[in-house]
């Protein structure tokens, strides 16, 4: 992956040439995109069911994520003439990868899960690729009763920056097999810039998976904000 030209890559080519290699999207993507999607693919179809179900559990993969390999699956299998009734039969197939143990498995199982596996991966590749073209000015942040402060000056006007705990976040799809994580690890954050004096002016963005990752995306929006790239 580090030898592609990821320069070239917008966020969102990698997942769009994933779906046009399943036969579920009809789109141009760059090379390049092709390129990062045949190293991710070549890298799961090296897997056996047993480390296919180890990283599928370690994604926090989603009944939602199975049910989408399924279908792409199916819809390979039955490109020219699509049955109307493989939406059930995707759902079926997630019901027994659920239910199965990996030695258990037979093609349509691993091939669903290799094809959930491709999607993930490919977004993981994405936000990877978002941030890695994101060159933010780190602010000066104070944290008080777990709520994130930082103030910038762009032109000559006061921004205040905050971040805190997402507000009636969506509730994230459980995943199909459990999976230790850090306590507070499903708390969402979001960010929110006001300009001083009269704090009228106001924007925000969120939910995001971690405060980490709310404060890289509001020293994003700010550094956006002072280059004249954005506007609140």
């Amino acid at each position: 992956m580090a030898s592609l030209p990821m320069g070239a890559l917008q966020p969102g080519d990698v997942t769009a040439a994933t779906e046009v290699r399943a036969g579920l999207l009809n789109a141009d993507v760059p090379p390049a995109s092709d390129a990062a999607t045949r190293c991710i693919q070549h890298t799961v179809d090296d897997l056996g069911p047993g480390d296919l179900w180890t990283l599928a559990r370690g994604t926090a993969m989603t009944r939602d994520d199975l049910t989408w390999g399924a279908a792409a699956v199916l819809g390979r299998e039955r490109l020219a003439q699509p049955d109307p009734l493989d939406e059930l039969a995707a759902q079926a197939i997630a019901d027994e990868i659920t239910e199965r143990t990996p030695c258990q498995w037979g093609r349509h199982h691993t091939d669903a899960v290799r094809a959930a596996l491709y999607r993930t991966l490919a977004d993981l590749a994405d936000v990877l690729l978002e941030v890695s073209e994101s060159t933010p000015a780190p602010l000066n942040w104070t944290t008080d009763d777990d709520v994130g402060r930082a103030s910038t000056v762009i032109g000559e006007v006061v921004h205040d920056v905050l971040i805190q705990q997402a507000e009636n976040a969506p509730s994230a799809a459980q995943p199909v097999w459990y999976h230790p994580s850090p306590a507070g690890g499903r708390i969402a954050w979001q960010w929110r810039i006001t300009n001083e004096p009269t704090g009228r002016t106001a924007h925000g963005c969120g939910p995001f998976p971690s405060a980490l990752a709310a404060r890289h995306a509001a020293e994003c929006a700010i550094t956006a904000l002072a280059a004249g790239r954005c506007s609140l």
